[in-house]
């Protein structure tokens, strides 16, 4: 089992084609999430995909005084296409230092 480094919520994601990434928006509920970590995309009960973080940003809207977290994951035309049917979004997911690309 990983030791979870942290929890991140997930409010969104979405992909930008041109730039091969996948990006998802939200908090770090507890703990700290770094680049080359990865973040787990359970997939059922027992079986996640890990996705290793390239980039992280800070997000400020206009509208909001708050401040998001944007986690950025590399990824080819058939990993952004798996990701995004996976409709990621409102959901807890671990941070944890090990994962497979």
């Amino acid at each position: 089992m990983k030791k979870i480094e942290g929890l991140f919520e997930v409010i969104d994601s979405f992909v930008i084609r041109r730039k091969n990434e996948f990006y998802l928006i939200g908090r770090i509920k507890e703990g700290v999430a770094k680049k080359t970590w990865f973040i787990n995309v359970p997939l059922s009960g027992s079986l996640a995909i890990t996705l290793r973080i390239s980039e992280i940003e800070e997000v400020e809207f206009t509208s909001e005084s708050d401040k998001y977290i944007l986690l950025v994951v590399g990824g080819d035309n058939e990993t952004l296409d798996l990701l995004m049917g996976l409709h990621i979004g409102s959901e807890l997911l671990n941070i944890t230092i090990d994962g497979e690309d």
